[in-house]
């Protein structure tokens, strides 16, 4: 039987487009972000204006964006960015966000050939050639797919314009665990101090506290924001103007326990075969001892060569015992998955074995991790009453940095929520 060149172009034509339609939309794996080129930097970057003063140490001319992908063929995305209020509300200020403002940018690598979680890896800097940062303040970064306009994965960092300096004082504090653990809580003090000629006192209305890596996480002070319950137990207050500075006070932050390391840069103890690697050992409840210290929660890949730079199905092992499975949903939260718990991350308890369980791909390199509790929202998924005492215990021996920004009305363009000073420090380095 014989074809006509019309005909068989177009079978052509269909087959193609069965296949375009039978390709899937790409998958970004994980997405994170740091300061310059250094994987422990927080995502902080500096920006200079007619009243700024000497950009702080923790701050770095450019965030690098870094976001893994599971596609067939190189994505075609671009990347925008959103300026935030401090509480991370979007700003609805139309000269904050620009919708042209984007990128793509987009330094692509290649997984290693037996890679089977993701295909590529594109890199970014913000800012860059095509993507100016002018105001200081929150910025979401968000990776959309160039076809069909859907947003991929997002990730935060900060920018600020250093108009006034910050420092943070730590004390211990306590509150009422709901576990049977240590009460040792810690408050927080941002000390903030302006020259008038630079920014006015009445000016500046928020200060908002992080644990380093966790910025899903506010601990907040504000003139202006309600106190968002990141910790049940959490309150705050301001001071206001004083002769030392303006003082905003986080009160009961749980001191928490320093983290657990999980290194998966041996290939040897954990190879790539593609089954689940199972960890050596059980994890057991800790309350309140660690061994070592950890990365301050940072994902450090340094020591993974290109060739094993890949992603490990593991299987994660948590022993309950020496009390009875938690009434409550039990989730593995870290620095591989940004430190946001969901219901991919959430355990089930094997009744056979008598110990938590779960299995979950995880890039090579070391990570840092904690096992929290909590329930699920039946209606959006989202997560409530998240905590780290039931399993992990609490101690006042925990080295977490944390990382304070402070906010100020700035007043071109109408107005917005602008970072004018940061700061960094933990229980050891603080003057009280």
């Amino acid at each position: 039987m014989r074809y006509g060149l019309a005909t068989i172009l177009a079978v052509m034509v269909v087959a193609s487009a069965g296949i375009m339609a039978q390709e899937e939309a790409p998958i970004v794996r994980m997405i994170r972000a740091y300061g310059g080129t250094i994987e422990f930097r927080p995502p902080v970057v500096a920006i200079e204006g007619p009243n700024s003063i000497n950009s702080p140490e923790i701050a770095q001319r450019f965030a690098t964006v870094e976001f893994d992908v599971s596609a067939s063929n190189i994505p075609n995305v671009y990347v925008r960015v959103i300026h935030c209020n401090a509480d991370w509300t979007e700003s609805t200020n139309g000269f904050l966000n620009d919708v042209t403002n984007r990128t793509s940018l987009v330094d692509w690598t290649l997984a290693p050939a037996r890679s089977r979680y993701y295909q590529y890896r594109g890199k970014l800097r913000v800012p860059n050639e095509q993507l100016v940062l002018r105001f200081p303040g929150n910025w979401k970064v968000r990776v959309y797919d160039l076809d069909t306009d859907s947003m991929l994965a997002e990730t935060r960092m900060f920018v600020v314009l250093p108009m006034a300096v910050a420092t943070m004082n730590f004390m211990t504090d306590f509150y009422q665990p709901a576990n049977r653990v240590s009460g040792i809580a810690l408050t927080l003090e941002t000390v903030v101090k302006a020259d008038p000629s630079r920014l006015l006192d009445n000016f500046v209305h928020t200060a908002v506290c992080y644990r380093n890596n966790r910025w899903r996480e506010p601990f907040i002070a504000s003139q202006r924001y309600r106190s968002r319950p990141t910790a049940p137990s959490a309150s705050s207050n301001v001071v206001g103007m004083l002769a030392g500075g303006k003082v905003f006070r986080v009160d009961r932050i749980p001191a928490e326990n320093e983290y657990r390391i999980l290194d998966l840069s041996s290939a040897g103890m954990f190879p790539s075969t593609g089954a689940p690697v199972r960890m050596p050992f059980s994890d057991q409840r800790r309350n309140g001892q660690f061994a070592q210290r950890a990365d301050d929660g940072a994902m450090s890949t340094a020591g993974v060569s290109s060739i094993d730079d890949e992603y490990i199905p593991l299987e994660f092992l948590l022993d309950p015992a020496p009390g009875r499975p938690s009434e409550n949903d039990v989730f593995v939260v870290g620095s591989f998955n940004s430190w946001q718990a969901d219901r991919t991350w959430q355990m089930y308890y094997d009744e056979s074995l008598r110990l938590y369980r779960l299995r979950q791909w995880v890039r090579r390199g070391r990570h840092n991790y904690m096992y929290a509790t909590g329930t699920v929202n039946a209606d959006d998924g989202t997560l409530r009453d998240v905590t780290f005492e039931e399993f992990e215990g609490n101690t006042a021996s925990a080295g977490h940095g944390f990382v304070s920004f402070v906010y100020a009305q700035m007043q071109e363009y109408g107005g917005y929520d602008g970072i004018v000073a940061v700061t960094t420090s933990n229980i050891y380095q603080s003057g009280r």
